[in-house]
């Protein structure tokens, strides 16, 4: 079993979902394709870890709805029972920044903008997404299944504030006379 099939369990066992809507809310956390995701849908069948209730549509393919089997809830359990390994970062962004002194100052401040204007976005985005949790009237069942999706989003929103702040802090930084000995050993030509 990979990291992405104990993925798609956890995902499952929040509610039922096609692999569609897996390939959605697995990209959250690390991005994947549906080439990668319906073999293992398939072997997680296979394995009788999950099961399927195939809908008929008109004018479209069926739809199977997957869910957790008694046998891939004992498996998800023990997974979460297991150490969990550390995060994967590949992050473009922080690369650039790490190297910000080997670029002109145009440069350094388009990706310091870059930067400021994704932190922005984000922070609205998450903003919107946690009023509309917070507005939502929640049978028993409904809230479970949001919980994580609150807890993350809030999470999420808290790293795009710090990663604002963190903008500002090397923007003045950068531009700060007084700091110039980090960045004037490197001559841009």
């Amino acid at each position: 079993m990979n990291k992405l099939s104990y993925g798609l369990l956890s995902l499952l066992s929040t509610q039922p979902m096609t692999g569609y809507d897996l390939t959605m809310k697995i990209n959250r956390f690390w991005r994947s394709t549906h080439s990668a995701i319906y073999p293992l849908l398939s072997e997680l069948e296979d394995l009788g870890y999950v099961e399927f209730v195939l809908e008929k549509q008109s004018g479209k393919p069926d739809k199977k709805t997957y869910s957790l089997t008694p046998q891939g809830k004992n498996l998800l359990h023990e997974w979460f029972m297991s150490d969990t390994g550390d995060e994967v970062i590949r992050d473009e962004m922080m690369l650039k920044l790490y190297c910000i002194k080997c670029v002109s100052p145009e440069a350094a401040g388009k990706i310091l903008d870059e930067l400021e204007a994704r932190c922005r976005r984000k922070i609205a985005e998450y903003n919107s997404l946690i009023n509309k949790f917070r507005s939502m009237e929640h049978s028993e069942a409904a809230a479970s299944s949001l919980f994580g999706s609150y807890i993350l989003t809030q999470r999420a929103l808290n790293e795009a504030k710090l990663d604002l702040v963190w903008c500002e802090w090397v923007r003045k930084l950068y531009e700060d006379k007084a700091s110039r000995f980090w960045i004037d050993d490197f001559h841009y030509e």
